[in-house]
């Protein structure tokens, strides 16, 4: 399974134009995290971490199910999850990481990227 292009794949089939990923890590077995831009919001690079789980929104059970489940949610105004939010030391706005785990490390590539963006 990678979760991560599956992400990836589903961002860039449904939603090109509204989400920018600058960066997808795995963070552990199942577990990837996704650093991005909206077009509702480009100043703003947000960070997310996301663990597979067979329930996605469309029944189906299935990673590509989960992908696209993740692909909307990046797509979409964080909504209630703003109160959740936290900035790490590049700059990434993580969404949904709670107050007592740390912010994700993202990998040397993406904070090139950060820096010269």
């Amino acid at each position: 399974m990678n979760l991560a292009r599956s992400i990836i794949d589903a961002v860039n089939s449904y939603w090109a134009e509204e989400v920018q990923i600058l960066g997808s890590w795995e963070d552990a077995p199942a577990v990837v995290c996704v650093v991005y831009r909206r077009t509702i919001d480009p100043d703003v690079t947000l960070g997310c971490r996301l663990q597979f789980h067979e329930n996605p929104a469309d029944g189906t059970g299935t990673v590509e199910g989960f992908a696209r489940d993740a692909a909307v949610n990046l797509a979409e105004p964080i909504g209630f999850q703003a109160s959740r939010t936290r900035q790490d030391q590049y700059g990434i706005v993580w969404v949904a990481i709670p107050s007592d785990r740390s912010t994700p490390e993202p990998p040397a590539g993406v904070i090139r990227l950060l820096a010269a963006s």
